[in-house]
């Protein structure tokens, strides 16, 4: 099934100048709760289930296409999905730099999830996907606003059984999404990091688009082409204004990595799905990136 661009440059750069002015409202912070956003019956399916998912792909699909010293850096890895991350935020997903303990919260990777079946859903239905920009820009900006994604969106709880396009694509962005994610965590213990409280933001920045690096470099040997990326920087980079010094995000950073992708888009793409996918799809990712990085400078130069 072919893949349809889900966040397109008008989304993109309507979904950045909503976020940006919500952050920078007197009082509005990122700083929020999110820990009763799920019933606990749904957070522990996802820890118990979804859990065993993303260890199969670190320890399974992941290692198997990384080399010897990799293997190794991955050797010395724990994984831990505990229900919420420390501060009950929506992506309080972090490597420990002294202990190598990974860590991927049950709400951030079901709020993730959630996020990826309302683009597909929007996407088929040819709804507008501005009203997922409204809706995680009001989940931020508003303190008391505590609606989960689908429902606040219109999607049918089960929409992925409903349509299998949906089904097909929101996995796509999940998984790709997840894949980076760790490893880009696993980047940052294979390199032994620094703590960015004890470097400059330099330096941490050099250190984000080493371990992105590594990330694109792993997912071009398993020809995953990273669909769920831009979907995750939005969503993600974007949103961590209130603790900066957790994943530190510039324009400079994304447009590494656009560049990463551009260098070799055939590369994600396995031999078996020439047929019904092509470089330009993948090409279609590094400019959605690219956008985000072009409205950062933007909004900073502001």
């Amino acid at each position: 099934m072919m893949y349809q661009s889900l966040v397109s440059t008008r989304v993109i750069k309507i979904f950045l100048s909503i976020l940006f002015a919500c952050l920078l409202l007197p009082g509005i912070s990122t700083a929020k709760d999110f820990r009763n956003l799920y019933p606990l019956k749904q957070l522990r399916h996802v820890q118990v289930v979804y859990g065993k998912n993303i260890r199969g792909i670190l320890f399974g699909d992941i290692r198997h296409y990384l080399l010897p010293g990799e293997r190794r850096t991955l050797s010395t890895v724990t994984l831990n999905i505990p229900l919420y991350g420390g501060k009950g935020g929506l992506f309080d997903y972090h490597m420990n730099l002294q202990t190598g303990k990974m860590t991927i919260p049950a709400l951030s990777v079901k709020f993730f999830d959630d996020l990826a079946i309302a683009f597909a859903w929007y996407e088929r239905k040819g709804k507008d996907r501005t009203e997922i920009v409204k809706y995680v820009s009001r989940l931020y900006s508003q303190q008391a606003y505590m609606q989960r994604p689908l429902e606040a969106l219109g999607v049918p709880k089960k929409a992925w059984k409903l349509d299998a396009y949906v089904d097909d694509v929101s996995q796509k962005i999940l998984k790709s999404g997840i894949t980076f994610l760790l490893l880009h965590e696993l980047g940052h213990w294979h390199y032994r990091h620094a703590p960015y409280d004890a470097i400059s933001s330099r330096q941490a920045q050099a250190q984000e688009t080493q371990s992105d690096f590594l990330a694109l470099e792993v997912m071009g040997r398993m020809h995953t082409i990273p669909y769920g990326i831009v979907p995750w920087f939005m969503v993600t980079g974007l949103l961590q204004g209130g603790n900066p010094t957790t994943h530190p995000l510039s324009a400079d950073r994304l447009y590494a990595i656009a560049g990463k992708i551009e260098d070799n888009p055939a590369l994600f793409i396995s031999q078996e799905n020439r047929k019904t996918l092509n470089t330009q799809e993948v090409i279609s990712i590094a400019t959605g990136i690219r956008t985000i990085a072009d409205e950062i400078h933007r909004a900073k130069s502001n």
